[in-house]
């Protein structure tokens, strides 16, 4: 008997992908950082509308409210994620201090939302690209573009304005009352707090977000607790839309506080620092403006004007970087991102 010999044909392999080809999302991965910096702002700025309403509790017991949330939320992805939960031993002492640190940054904001304009306070608290980018150049040794030199100048003059330091040069100099002074030493302090904080998150941006919001949400929650036990006083909260308002405050704050580490782990502290703060202020004057009924006066719209048009500079920069290094548009404005 003769044998039928079967043929088959062989598909062609498909050749390798070419590792040169960039990704169709290459544009929106570069600048993923500095969106998640902007998203993180607005969440943080409806946080603060919402410790401006509710004036019948002290700050200390929102920001108690505001770290269980970050403790709660952040479990799940904790426990997906593997990882120690208290993060590597060689980053515990860092991520403690982010954690003490971080929760002054919250008490002392907080303070400042109850004692000054919403504008004028996120003016100064969220003037924190300039001292994010001077510690990220002297400690990390992270770029500082002239781009960048420019943003930090115009934040600096937005802060003068803000805190009405001008009125003085032209001889008619505003009254501060007792509760704008502890106002402003509370934004000050709370910005302080938050420059180390930022330098503490890009020193472990190894570690997993979500061991870090956890160490965060565990230490802050503690150390705001004896806080306003001892400086403070706890209360019960109203029955009704009050109660709405805490579960709020506390999922606007871990989205916008998982958005703002992610995006440090992604981009430079002082962009992300700069994007956040600038759309946190301009919507700040906004909720001021229409929910509150505080009208700004011209030196706060100046100031928030000029630590807006950071925002821009930003952005020109990002997208500088973005284009290829024989273009001849980077040629040309090659002393910008040097």
């Amino acid at each position: 008997m003769k044998s039928r010999s079967k043929s088959f044909d062989l598909q062609e392999t498909a050749p390798p992908p070419d590792s040169t080809e960039k990704p169709k999302n290459s544009r929106f991965a570069l600048f993923k950082g500095l969106l998640l910096g902007l998203f993180s702002g607005i969440f943080y700025s409806l946080v603060s509308v919402l410790v401006k309403d509710m004036k019948n509790l002290h700050p200390g017991q929102l920001s108690v409210y505001r770290f269980i949330a970050l403790l709660v939320f952040s479990i799940p992805q904790t426990v997906q994620c593997g990882e120690n939960a208290l993060g590597p031993k060689k980053y515990r002492l860092i991520l403690l201090v982010r954690g003490l640190l971080g929760g002054l940054h919250i008490f002392f904001n907080f303070m400042a939302f109850r004692y000054l304009p919403l504008g004028e306070a996120m003016s100064i608290v969220f003037s924190l690209p300039v001292f994010v980018t001077v510690a990220a150049r002297v400690f990390l040794k992270e770029p500082c573009s002239t781009l960048q030199s420019v943003t930090v100048v115009l934040t600096v003059l937005g802060i003068a304005f803000t805190a009405k330091l001008p009125s003085r040069l032209m001889g008619n100099p505003v009254v501060y009352s007792k509760d704008t002074v502890y106002g402003l030493l509370a934004a000050m302090l709370a910005l302080c707090c938050n420059t180390v904080q930022y330098i503490c998150i890009r020193k472990v941006k190894s570690v997993h977000h979500s061991v870090m919001m956890f160490t965060f949400g565990l230490v802050a929650s503690v150390e705001l607790a004896v806080l306003t036990y001892l400086f403070g006083d706890f209360k019960w909260h109203y029955c009704g839309l009050q109660n709405w308002y805490i579960i709020l405050l506390g999922l606007f704050s871990y989205t916008g506080q998982t958005m703002v580490v992610i995006a440090l782990q992604l981009e430079c502290a002082g962009p992300v620092s700069t994007m956040k703060s600038s759309s946190d202020i301009i919507l700040a004057f906004i909720w001021q403006t229409f929910l509150f009924h505080d009208s700004p006066d011209l030196f706060s719209i100046i100031g928030a004007l000029l630590v807006g048009s950071s925002v821009v500079f930003i952005g020109v920069t990002k997208w500088l970087m973005s284009l290829p290094e024989e273009s001849s548009q980077r040629k040309k404005l090659k002393w910008l991102v040097s």
